[in-house]
């Protein structure tokens, strides 16, 4: 072995150096220790309480709705056409069309209607945090700003910064579904009881109608194509039409063998003519049916919804004493080797 290598019996050398040097300073380890721990009970007792308002709902496959043509023609919207219609619900509920949505709606909480954005800015202290931001500090909404398209700079940055914390890594707003029961769960989880019930209602709500919407929109724009395509092919038989009465009248009753193939043939055209309206017809019937029951039926079947009181999310007091201890007496012998070392440096 080279001479800068460490023997097994080096290393079992430095490991009862460690262990001794351990024991020796026991008493001074446990008592940092305990500190820690202490620490640990404090905060698992000041921690303000956790409260998660949890919804769950089934998604419509099919149905009159047209909700299978609707969460099909999302592709575009969500950059790709793969994927269930549990994934796409997913998708959207964290898009900000939707969430976006939610956040510049006005709601009361407590004694103040205000809008979303507001109050989770007033409930999570905010305006502190971002005190020295001088952008962020300067940022304002009235219950009238409602299109982030028209926001100031210090607008827009804290919509971005509020969205960000409702739907990114680390957001208060969870989603997820079962693959084998078809449901979505839906939750919010805030320090606010009344916060986390209502923001789930409203992002639930925006759901739907984002849903109903996009049926409607679908059908509409069917039943545009097909409206067009009826009167194409209704002013393309009349034509046939004309030309086989001009014929028939020009021929005077007498018919030569030339005249009789040029009837013939306009008469197939009529009658393929006639076959092709009445399936555009049909089909435009159908999808006028489906604009109407689009509009008076919901894509979304809720499951649970939340309501007060809710259960806090309790914060284990053993762990937090746990964790407080062992941190403490890891960071209290990591010194008390780091200062053994510098000795023993100094000392060579």
């Amino acid at each position: 072995m080279n001479d800068d290598e460490i023997s097994l019996k080096d290393l079992i050398k430095i490991i009862q150096s460690w262990f001794g040097l351990l024991w020796k300073n026991i008493i001074l380890i446990v008592f940092i220790g305990s500190l820690g721990a202490s620490i640990g009970v404090y905060l698992a007792y000041s921690h303000k309480p956790v409260f998660k308002a949890e919804s769950r709902f089934i998604v419509k496959e099919g149905g009159p709705s047209g909700l299978a043509s609707s969460l099909g023609s999302l592709g575009s919207l969500l950059g790709g056409t793969g994927g269930s219609s549990l994934d796409k619900t997913i998708a959207v509920i964290g898009s900000e069309k939707v969430m976006g949505k939610v956040l510049l709606t006005a709601v009361p909480i407590g004694d103040t209607n205000d809008l979303v954005i507001n109050h989770y800015i007033r409930l999570g202290n905010l305006n502190e945090k971002w005190s020295k931001d001088t952008v962020l500090v300067k940022a304002r909404f009235a219950i009238s700003d409602t299109i982030p398209e028209v926001f100031n700079f210090p607008q827009r940055k804290a919509f971005k910064a509020v969205l960000a914390s409702f739907i990114g890594e680390k957001g208060i707003v969870g989603k997820s579904f079962d693959k084998k029961s078809g449901i979505v769960s839906l939750d919010v989880t805030h320090t606010d009881e009344d916060f986390a019930i209502e923001t789930n209602k409203l992002i639930y709500n925006e759901l739907k109608s984002f849903f109903q919407d996009q049926s409607t929109e679908t059908a509409n724009m069917n039943v545009e194509i097909l409206t067009k395509k009826v009167d194409s092919i209704q002013s393309e038989l009349n034509s046939v039409r004309r030309q086989l009465a001009r014929r028939t009248d020009q021929s005077m009753g007498v018919f030569l063998n030339e005249d009789k193939v040029d009837l013939k043939s306009l008469a197939v055209k009529e009658q393929i003519l006639l076959t092709m309206y009445g399936e555009a017809q049909k089909n435009l019937e159908t999808f006028l049916f489906m604009g109407q029951s689009a509009s008076s039926s919901t894509a979304l079947n809720l499951l649970d919804i939340p309501y007060s009181p809710l259960t806090p999310i309790k914060r284990s007091k053993l762990l937090f004493t746990l964790a407080g201890f062992l941190l403490s007496s890891f960071f209290a012998f990591a010194f008390i080797l780091i200062r053994r070392w510098y000795k023993n440096l100094m000392a060579s």
